[in-house]
C-alpha cells in the first residue's frame, strides 16, 4: 500500500485536483460513487484492474491524502 499526502489541511479544491490528476493519468480507471461521511469527509475510489486508489478529504484527520494499491510516485510525493 502506498500513501501520499496531498495537502496538510482539508481542501475540497485539492481533493478535486487530486481526483482529476488520477483520471487524466489513468484513463481506464473506474470511478466509483463519491462517498460523503457524516462529518463532511469525502472519499473517492478509483479502480484500475483489481487495484484501488482511494482519495480522502478527511475532516477527522484534517488533511487530503491518498491510499493506493498502485504506485503513484510520479504524480504524488510519497509520505
Amino acid at each position: 500500500m502506498y500513501e501520499y499526502r496531498v495537502h496538510t489541511e482539508n481542501s475540497p479544491k485539492k481533493f478535486k485536483e487530486a481526483c482529476k490528476k488520477i483520471e487524466e493519468n489513468f484513463p481506464n480507471t473506474i470511478k466509483r460513487k463519491l462517498l460523503i461521511d457524516v462529518d463532511g469527509s469525502t472519499i473517492q475510489t478509483f479502480t484500475e484492474g483489481n487495484k484501488d486508489i482511494d482519495v480522502f478529504d478527511d475532516y477527522d484527520v484534517g488533511a487530503v491524502y491518498i491510499n493506493s494499491e498502485i504506485d503513484l510516485g510520479e504524480l504524488f510525493e510519497q509520505m
